[in-house]
C-alpha cells in the first residue's frame, strides 16, 4: 500500500513516542507523566485504516468552484468515478447531470445534496491508482479495498443517498472479511433504502448509527434497482422477477456491490450484468493517526448510458471510542 509523506512521518513519531514510553515506565518524575500521556495517545492511533492493492494510494485532485470548466471533473473517466450521470427523473430520456462523487463531495455542478458548500467536505484525497491531477490522466480503480479495525466503535453518518428514480434508493452496510480480503463474510445493514419491493421508507440523510466491526471488514450496498436471484445472477422482467430464478420461493435481492470488487454479484458487473460496474470511492480526512473515511457507493460508472437509474450513497465513518 502506498504511504504518503505525512503517514510516514506519523509512523516515525509513533515509534519515537513508543521508545519514550518504555523509558517513562522506568523513570519517575515529570518525564514519566509526559511519557504515559503520550502512550495513551499512541494507543488510540489508527482506530481504522484502509488496506488496498500494491501501487494504489491517496490521490489529490482540484476544483474551481466559480468556473464552468472543471479540469478534474469533466466526465472523461479520469479518475474512474469522473463520468456522466443521469439527471433525476430522466430514466429513458437521456438527460445528463454533473452529479458524480466529485461534484457531490465539493457541492459543485448539479450536486448540492450534502447540504451546502459549508458542509461539503471538499477535494479530499481519494484512494486509487496513480492520478495526474494537472493533466487529468490515470486514477484507475483499486479493485481490492477493505479496512482494519483496532477495536474502536465507529460512527457512520448518511450524508447523501441520491437516485435518478425516487423509488430506487440503495441499502448500505458493512461486511466481514479476513486479513487478506479474500473471504466474503456476513453482511450488516447500516442504512436502508426502498428495498427490492420499492415500498420501504429509506433511512433519512443525516442519520448516524454506531457499529463495532470485525477486525477486517469492508462496505457493500444493495442496488435495489437491479433485482438479482439468490446467487446474484438472473435477468428479470416485471412483474415476474421470481420466475427468472427458477424457484419462486427463493428470495430476490438488489444486486450486491462490494468495496472488494471481486465479490460483486454478476448483475453488478458490466461484463456479466450489462449495467456498468457498480463500485466504491473512498475519500479521507482527519489525521494520519486517526483518519476519517467518506465512503461513496456508486451505481454504476456508466449509469447515464446503459442504465439510467443512477444511485450514489455517501457515508462518513469516524472512530468514537477505543
Amino acid at each position: 500500500m502506498k504511504t504518503t509523506k505525512n503517514e510516514g512521518q506519523a509512523r516515525q513519531l509513533a515509534h519515537s513516542i513508543g521508545g519514550l514510553c518504555s523509558v517513562g515506565r522506568r523513570r519517575a518524575g515529570l518525564l514519566l507523566l509526559i511519557a504515559l500521556a503520550a502512550c495513551a495517545t499512541v494507543g488510540t492511533a489508527h482506530a481504522q485504516t484502509l488496506i488496498g492493492s500494491p501501487g494504489a494510494g491517496w490521490q489529490t485532485w482540484t476544483v474551481t468552484p466559480i468556473s464552468f470548466t472543471q479540469p478534474d471533473l469533466n466526465d472523461n473517466g479520469a479518475p474512474w468515478w469522473d463520468l456522466q450521470w443521469a439527471a433525476a427523473g430522466s430514466y429513458g430520456n437521456s438527460q445528463f447531470a454533473d452529479k458524480n462523487p466529485g461534484f457531490c463531495m465539493t457541492s459543485t455542478g448539479d450536486c448540492v445534496g450534502i447540504g451546502s458548500q459549508a458542509l461539503a467536505p471538499g477535494t479530499l484525497p481519494f484512494w486509487g491508482q496513480p492520478y495526474d491531477s494537472v493533466n487529468d490522466t490515470g486514477g484507475a480503480r483499486d479493485n481490492k479495498v477493505y479496512f482494519r479495525s483496532f477495536g474502536s466503535t465507529l460512527r457512520a453518518t448518511l450524508y447523501l443517498n441520491a437516485t435518478a428514480n425516487p423509488n430506487e434508493v440503495n441499502d448500505f452496510g458493512w461486511f466481514e472479511t479476513n486479513s487478506t480480503g479474500t473471504v466474503l463474510g456476513a453482511r450488516h445493514l447500516l442504512f436502508s433504502g426502498t428495498g427490492v419491493t420499492k415500498d420501504q421508507i429509506p433511512t433519512p440523510t443525516g442519520t448516524s448509527v454506531f457499529f463495532t466491526p470485525t477486525r477486517y471488514f469492508g462496505y457493500y450496498y444493495s442496488d435495489v434497482s437491479e433485482p438479482a436471484c439468490p446467487d446474484g445472477t438472473g435477468l428479470f422482467s416485471n412483474p415476474s422477477w421470481t420466475d427468472q430464478c427458477g424457484n419462486a420461493a427463493l428470495p430476490i435481492h438488489g444486486c450486491y456491490a462490494y468495496s472488494v470488487f471481486g465479490f460483486n454479484d454478476p448483475k453488478c458487473v458490466d461484463t456479466t450484468g450489462n449495467q456498468g460496474d457498480h463500485d466504491f470511492v473512498v475519500f479521507k480526512d482527519g489525521t494520519p493517526l486517526r483518519p476519517n473515511y467518506w465512503v461513496a457507493g456508486e451505481d454504476p460508472a456508466d449509469c447515464a448510458n446503459n442504465d439510467g437509474d443512477c444511485n450514489l450513497t455517501i457515508v462518513k465513518v469516524v472512530p468514537v471510542s477505543n
